[in-house]
């Protein structure tokens, strides 16, 4: 509830937020609604579980690399939560380190650290993992380090879907990422820099997160079917009169980094991250983030700024390609700000955005608005999208405009936005045919969301004592609002996102190699 300037009396609006402000991809939806509505039926009282039986299918197609490990300059440590020990020097997989926390203090810049299925709760289980302390790269650089996830406990074979590897805490209090990356160089440094490398991770903040406890009789819980987990997220600062589950409020990134050099996030999954399923500061260097599942994330799935000198601007480079990008959500319940699924942001010369799948975001797939205050620096900018799927989205593309209100734009349009571009080719909506795609998503999940819509009540009451005492001050009345949605940042199953690997040829996450 709160306040606003009263205009109208006992007011309700219903705004549906997926499909009744930009119909896309009727073709390959057609259908789609009693295909979940169906499998919802179907699947009351297992929704937690994964009924596709894909996962194994999956993980079966998997290269394995068997005790190969990758190349790298420095030592290499081998960390094992469930087989190491406390007291190993980590150097062997037969001395592998319990503690991920203490390979990383141990490690130096250029090792690489390998890490065996299992879940992963920093030093005595406070629930959170880093690289130098959050927001303070300046004064703690950090490490350029390499983490591979996905080894079995004895290291002899590593396959991220079979042998998972997560950051996954149930019922910690923290204010930090789950991840935190600081990797710099001091002020003047001009010698090599080095590489960050994270691959092979489930980053889930999904057992943590308050939430409304799933009710489809209470329209407060904001529970669109009895197939979805949970009612919908929490905010800050938020206490409804319903029951609850979770622990954590706060609003925490999944990986967050602030680095410089050469950078790679590769094969991870980013679920139910309540603020951003990567966010990044990027110095002079490269960065690639690919072949990734973002799903359920709330503020924006990912989000890189450039962070260095305007004269330096193009030195820095990104591109964000392969990934699938589902359900993002909003910054709150309102849906009135944030929920993009990747965004161009300053500060990077050349942004690559290209054979990605962008579906569900509640507010767009991709988001261009932010220009470079120098405009000889915007002149230069290379605003690159193409060759990308989208379907489901408010927007697939939004862009700033002049006035008040953003431009809305379709993906078959998109080769019209002077602001994208020089590549701009070949995206499109999600052709038909991908019904392998379109039913390894949760389709409880899918079908809450295709029914997405908020509803909105207001009321005034001349006679409350607040509107008494406004008046005899001579000030605004005050009237309540209630915004309900019938869905919002509900919990995904983290099982599931495994199998959206691989379900579309040459787009979105591939099988991991």
């Amino acid at each position: 509830m709160r306040n606003f300037f009263v205009k109208f009396m006992a007011v309700a609006v219903v705004v549906f937020l997926s499909c009744g402000t930009q119909v896309q991809a009727q073709n390959v939806l057609k259908g789609l609604k009693e295909k979940a509505e169906k499998a919802v039926k179907g699947n009351t009282g297992k929704s937690g579980s994964n009924t596709s039986g894909s996962s194994s299918a999956i993980s079966g197609a998997i290269n394995k690399v068997g005790s190969a490990i990758p190349a790298g300059k420095g030592k290499t440590y081998y960390v094992s939560v469930s087989t190491g020990s406390a007291r190993a020097d980590g150097l062997t997989p037969s001395t592998a380190m319990k503690d991920l926390q203490k390979a990383i203090d141990t490690a130096e810049d250029n090792d690489i650290i390998l890490v065996a299925e299992g879940n992963y709760l920093g030093s005595m289980d406070r629930g959170y993992i880093q690289v130098g302390q959050f927001g303070n790269a300046q004064n703690d650089r950090g490490k350029y380090l390499s983490f591979y996830g996905g080894y079995s406990t004895d290291f002899s074979e590593r396959d991220v879907i079979g042998h998972v590897t997560k950051f996954q805490p149930t019922d910690q209090k923290f204010i930090a990422p789950l991840f935190n990356i600081n990797a710099r160089r001091p002020y003047g440094y001009t010698g090599p820099v080095g590489n960050v490398v994270v691959d092979g991770f489930v980053f889930d903040l999904g057992e943590n997160n308050v939430y409304c406890v799933a009710n489809v009789d209470d329209e407060r819980t904001g529970t669109p079917n009895k197939g979805v987990l949970t009612g919908r997220i929490l905010c800050n600062g938020e206490s409804p009169s319903v029951p609850t589950v979770g622990t954590l409020k706060g609003d925490e990134y999944g990986l967050h980094m602030d680095v410089e050099g050469n950078v790679r996030v590769s094969n991870c999954i980013f679920v139910n991250c309540r603020d951003y399923g990567i966010s990044a500061l990027i110095g002079k260097g490269h960065a690639e983030i690919s072949n990734n599942i973002f799903i359920a994330c709330k503020y924006s799935a990912c989000q890189v700024k450039g962070n260095v000198k305007d004269a330096d601007i193009d030195k820095v480079s990104l591109e964000f390609h392969h990934n699938t990008v589902l359900f993002t959500w909003t910054r709150d319940k309102t849906f009135e700000d944030m929920g993009q699924g990747f965004r161009f942001m300053n500060g990077i010369r050349t942004i690559d955005v290209h054979h990605n799948i962008f579906g569900c975001n509640s507010n767009c797939g991709v988001e261009r608005v932010y220009y470079e205050s120098n405009k000889e620096m915007e002149k230069l900018k290379e605003s690159n999208l193409y060759n990308n799927y989208f379907f489901a989205n408010k927007r697939d593309l939004e862009l700033a405009s002049s006035g008040a209100a953003t431009i809305s734009v379709p993906a078959a349009r998109i080769e019209e936005a002077e602001q994208i571009g020089p590549k701009y080719e070949g995206n499109m909506e999600l052709p038909a045919g991908n019904d392998a795609f379109l039913n390894a998503i949760d389709q409880p999940y899918l079908q809450g969301f295709m029914n997405l819509k908020v509803i909105s009540s207001q009321s005034y009451n001349a006679n409350s004592t607040a509107n008494q005492i406004n008046r005899i001050f001579g000030q605004n009345q005050q009237g309540s609002e209630i915004i309900r949605p019938n869905m919002f940042g509900n919990k995904y199953p983290w099982e599931k996102a495994k199998d959206l690997f691989g379900k579309v040829a040459g787009y979105g996450a591939q099988l991991p190699q």
